[in-house]
């Protein structure tokens, strides 16, 4: 009798384990609209844009962005923890070398990707900004150093402590990023 335990026990467990790595990641919140930007030095709205359960980041073209799809390096992919994207439209500086010629001040778009526990805490955030031109691309990826956050709706950004992955000194390292995290 023990042994058909043991075996029934086994069979379950590798049901389970099965069926647990087949969990797709599921988008079940998508906002597609185009948002006006915040001025100049005006707080930053990050505004939601997409929600997907059973997902998890995708580190390893997170931590290589310079040889990867900007915008691809922040999509989910599957795993066990709820994603959130938002997206930053803002009037910025853009860098101008002498004698070239062009707006000074540009519209850009910082992408902010959450991932969450099952109790909305957050585990994770990197955030980028899309029109980031100059090499390495890695200079401007920010990944959050927070514990025990809760995201909930105008979370300051500042909360999540957010440093470069890649800096030349320590002056350059943190995010000096204004802004508010919209969930609705």
């Amino acid at each position: 009798m023990r042994k058909i335990e043991v075996l029934f026990l086994l069979a379950l467990i590798s049901t389970l384990q099965i069926s647990c790595q087949n969990i797709k990641a599921k988008t079940i919140y998508e906002n597609n609209s185009i948002e006006s930007p915040s001025k100049l030095k005006e707080l930053k709205k990050y505004i939601l844009k997409q929600k997907s359960l059973n997902s998890d980041f995708n580190y390893s073209k997170l931590d290589n962005i310079d040889k990867q799809n900007k915008v691809e390096s922040f999509e989910p992919i599957d795993g066990n923890f709820t994603y959130y994207k938002f997206i930053a439209t803002f009037i910025g500086q853009s860098y101008l070398a002498p004698g070239d010629s062009g707006e000074y001040c540009k519209t850009f778009h910082d992408i902010l990707i959450i991932k969450t526990n099952d109790k909305n805490v957050i585990v994770d955030a990197y955030q980028y900004t899309l029109e980031w031109a100059e090499m390495p691309f890695q200079y401007d990826v920010f990944k959050s150093n927070t514990e025990n956050l809760v995201l909930v709706n105008d979370l300051d950004i500042k909360l999540l402590n957010l440093n470069r992955t890649e800096y030349c000194n320590e002056k350059d390292k943190k995010s000096n990023e204004i802004g508010i995290i919209k969930l609705n």
